[in-house]
C-alpha cells in the first residue's frame, strides 16, 4: 500500500475541523478524494509516542455538528485511516480509505497499534459486516484491509473451571471457553471440543414458556403506565390511542421459585411497564420487586444466584431492539446497580466469581465498576480469536 507525507502550507477553507493537527489530516484526505468537502475526527488515539493514529470520516455533504454515540455511515461517506506525527502535526501519513458501507449507524468497536474495527448495524438491527484495518504503524503501512460478519454470542453452558459461549455469524457456529485462572481468560475452540459444545444447543431452548403452573400475568393499567412512564406520555401516548400488554419474559426456577423478568412491544402505539419478580410455587402466589429503574425496559436475560439477581435490558422499538445494560438487584438489602453496556445482551453467565454476559456483538465481563466487552475478531489469515473491544 502505497503512502505519503503532505507537508501543510496553507489552511483549506473546505475542512470541518477545530484543530490544526484535525486540519492538516482533512488536507489530505481531500487530496486523495477531491468529491468529499466535509470532514470531522472520529477517533484520535496515540498509538506510539510519536505518532497518534487519527480516524476521519469525510462527506460530499455536511456532517452533524452535534457529537452522538454512533457514526451515520453511507455509500457516499467514506472512512480513512491516517497515522499524524505529535510534534510535527503537518506530516501526515495516510493508512488506507475505504467507502462503500451500507447505510447504517457505525460505531469504532476497537483501536489499538496494530489494527482498528468498525461496527455497522442497520435498519430493524440487521448487522452488517465488520470493517478491519490492520497496519504497522512503524512502518507507516496498512497490512491489510478486510471485512466479516460479526459473531452473535447467544447460548452458555457453565462448565468445571468457567464457561463456554456458543454463537453464530449466520454462516457458520463458534464456541468460545472462558477460564479465569487463565491469560487470556477467552479462547476459540476448534475441532472436537467446538463440536462437543455446539452439539449441545438446542433450537427450542430461547422459546420454552415457564411451567403450566404459572399464572396469566396481571397487566398493567394506563393510569399505571402513566404514573410509571411519565416522559412516554409527554412524548404521545395518550390514553385513548394506547395498548399496553406484556408478558413474561426469560425465567429461571430456584427453589420452588420462578424468578421472571416482563418484555413488551415499545412501538407504534404498543408499550408497557418493565418489570422483574417471582412465582412462589407453594404459596401460589407473584411477587413483583418495586425496581423504578427498570420501568421503562423489557428483560432479555436473567440470572438467579444467593447475593443477587442479575438483570440485562432491551428495548423492543419499532426499528429493533436496543440494549440497555445491566442491573444487580441485592437480595439482601434490595439494592439496585446499573451497569452500561450498549449491546443487547442474551445470557447472564457466572464463572469463577465473575458475571458474564453473552451478547449480540461477542461478550462482556463485570469488573469492578464497569463492564469489559469482548468480539471474535478475524485476523489477517482467516484465524478466530477473541479481542478486547476498546469502545
Amino acid at each position: 500500500m502505497v503512502y505519503f507525507v503532505i507537508i501543510l502550507t496553507l489552511w483549506a477553507t473546505f475542512v470541518h475541523a477545530a484543530t490544526r493537527a484535525d486540519s492538516a489530516v482533512s488536507l489530505v484526505f481531500k487530496q486523495a478524494d477531491s468529491g468529499l468537502a466535509h470532514f470531522a475526527v472520529l477517533k484520535r488515539a496515540g498509538v506510539t509516542e510519536e505518532l497518534d493514529l487519527v480516524i476521519m470520516i469525510g462527506s460530499p455533504t455536511p456532517l452533524p455538528t452535534e457529537p452522538a454515540p454512533w457514526i451515520g455511515l453511507s455509500e457516499e461517506k467514506k472512512i480513512g485511516l491516517f497515522l499524524q506525527e505529535k510534534m510535527r502535526p503537518d506530516r501526515v501519513y495516510s493508512l488506507g480509505i475505504k467507502s462503500g458501507f451500507e447505510e447504517c449507524d457505525g460505531h469504532i468497536e476497537r483501536v489499538s497499534a496494530t489494527d482498528t474495527v468498525i461496527s455497522c448495524l442497520g435498519e430493524k438491527s440487521s448487522r452488517y459486516p465488520h470493517q478491519k484495518w490492520v497496519y504497522d504503524v512503524r512502518a507507516k503501512r496498512l497490512l491489510g484491509q478486510f471485512s466479516y460478519m460479526p459473531y452473535a454470542m447467544n447460548r452458555s453452558f457453565a462448565s468445571a473451571d468457567g464457561a463456554v459461549f456458543v454463537g453464530t455469524n449466520s454462516e457458520r457456529q463458534v464456541a468460545v471457553e472462558y477460564k479465569t485462572d487463565r491469560e487470556p481468560a477467552f479462547r476459540v475452540l476448534s475441532g472436537t471440543d467446538e463440536r462437543r459444545w455446539i452439539n449441545r444447543v438446542r433450537s427450542f431452548a430461547d422459546s420454552a414458556p415457564p411451567p403450566k403452573t404459572f399464572p396469566p400475568l396481571p397487566q398493567t393499567t394506563y393510569d399505571q403506565f402513566a404514573a410509571a412512564r411519565p416522559r412516554s406520555v409527554e412524548n404521545g401516548l395518550v390514553r385513548a390511542f394506547t395498548l399496553v400488554k406484556e408478558s413474561v419474559g426469560p425465567w429461571e426456577q430456584e427453589n420452588g421459585r420462578i424468578w421472571f423478568g416482563k418484555t413488551f412491544y415499545d412501538g407504534e402505539l404498543h408499550t408497557g411497564v418493565g418489570g422483574f419478580g417471582y412465582f412462589d410455587m407453594n404459596e401460589r402466589r407473584l411477587h413483583m420487586i418495586p425496581t423504578p429503574e427498570i420501568a421503562d425496559w423489557s428483560v432479555s436475560a436473567i440470572d438467579v444466584g444467593p447475593d443477587a439477581v442479575w438483570i440485562a435490558l432491551i428495548s423492543n422499538g419499532e426499528w429493533g431492539g436496543s440494549g440497555g445494560g445491566l442491573l444487580r438487584y441485592d437480595r439482601q438489602s434490595g439494592a439496585v446497580r446499573r451497569f452500561e453496556l450498549p449491546d443487547i445482551v442474551w445470557r447472564i453467565t457466572r464463572a469463577g466469581g465473575k458475571i458474564l454476559a453473552a451478547t449480540e456483538l461477542g461478550l462482556a465481563v463485570v469488573e469492578g465498576d464497569g463492564v469489559k466487552r469482548y468480539f471474535v475478531d478475524r485476523t489477517t489469515d482467516g484465524r478466530l480469536r477473541v479481542a478486547e473491544a476498546t469502545r
